[in-house]
């Protein structure tokens, strides 16, 4: 019989935690999901700077070509650009010539019309010594413009040059994107959080019990005093629901038996008892609750001076 009792409080306390976990699984579900968002905005806010890179690279090549129209070529080739940093290599696969003023012209036009950047830096370097023959450096930002574009008119001869052109990073604007993530990112972690918290509470409200000094939770199956959780088994649970329904005042042992054992056959005559000595102990904290035991008729849950 002991056996028993003991094989029904473990069956009991293995349904209970599986109880457990799957509201726990449930109450996360929603932070799953805002995860899952805040993955695919990162992954979407990377997709469209790299489009951007392509695009770069599409506007240099185009500012090749038109250099080496300049130099009266129209069928050699310009290379694929190298991307290093902030940083871009436009190589010629013929010599070019240019006078100043033209390639500022051109290099001027696209970069302002395709890419709207403010503030960027051209060096023509030789080939092999990556000399620096001629350089300028336009920055059409508030509050200095700059407008550097040294010998204009000097017209420099046919040879094997490379035209690095460098963005400057000016933090206030290049800033924008990633405090734009940043702030979306914050705005769906804060909505978040505080959805749950809503709906947490929202939970909260809905299923707990106040008897005397410990607060019951329906749904998770526990007993909050002060700080500390004390857990119960289904048939604990099951049980405090039954004597709570009919607070301060008896319940038949038979009716007991049946709400929370139905028809499982599997209960012996000292089960109600081995769970009502846990109940107890679980509830023993608060003086001013008592679970009694009315000779040959049942229980009694009596709390806050109940008689």
């Amino acid at each position: 019989m002991l056996c028993k009792s003991l094989h029904i409080a473990l069956r009991d306390g293995i349904a209970g935690r599986i109880k457990e976990y799957l509201y726990t699984m449930k109450k996360y579900v929603g932070i799953g999901i805002l995860l899952a968002v805040i993955f695919f905005v990162v992954a979407g806010c990377a997709k469209k700077e790299q489009v951007s890179q392509e695009h770069i690279e599409v506007v240099l090549r185009k500012v090749g070509h038109e250099i080496l129209l300049l130099s009266n070529d129209s069928t050699s080739l310009v290379h694929p650009i190298i991307h290093n940093g902030n940083k871009y290599r436009i190589q010629f696969e013929a010599d070019i010539g240019f006078q100043p003023d033209s390639l500022v012209g051109v290099v001027d036009t696209l970069i302002k019309n395709e890419l709207s950047n403010k503030h960027y830096l051209v060096q023509v370097q030789e080939c092999e010594t990556y000399d620096v023959v001629y350089s300028f450096e336009i920055k059409y930002s508030e509050p200095e413009p700059l407008v550097l574009i040294p010998c204009g008119t000097r017209t420099q001869p046919k040879a094997c040059y490379e035209i690095v052109v460098q963005f400057m990073l000016d933090t206030q604007q290049s800033g924008y994107g990633t405090y734009a993530v940043v702030l979306l990112l914050v705005v769906l972690i804060g909505g978040g959080l505080f959805f749950i918290k809503r709906n947490k509470a929202a939970i909260i409200d809905d299923d707990l019990i106040k008897i005397g000094d410990y607060q019951y939770n329906t749904r998770t199956m526990v007993l909050i005093y002060d700080d500390e959780t004390i857990e119960l088994t289904s048939k604990e649970a099951e049980l405090l629901s039954v004597l709570y329904g009919s607070v301060n005042n008896t319940i038949d042992r038979d009716i007991i038996l049946n709400k929370v054992w139905g028809n499982e056959g599997d209960y012996i005559g000292r089960t109600l008892d081995v769970f009502i000595s846990k109940l107890r102990k679980k509830l023993e904290k608060d003086s001013s609750i008592e679970i009694r035991n009315v000779r040959g008729v049942g229980y009694k849950l009596i709390v806050n001076g109940g008689t």
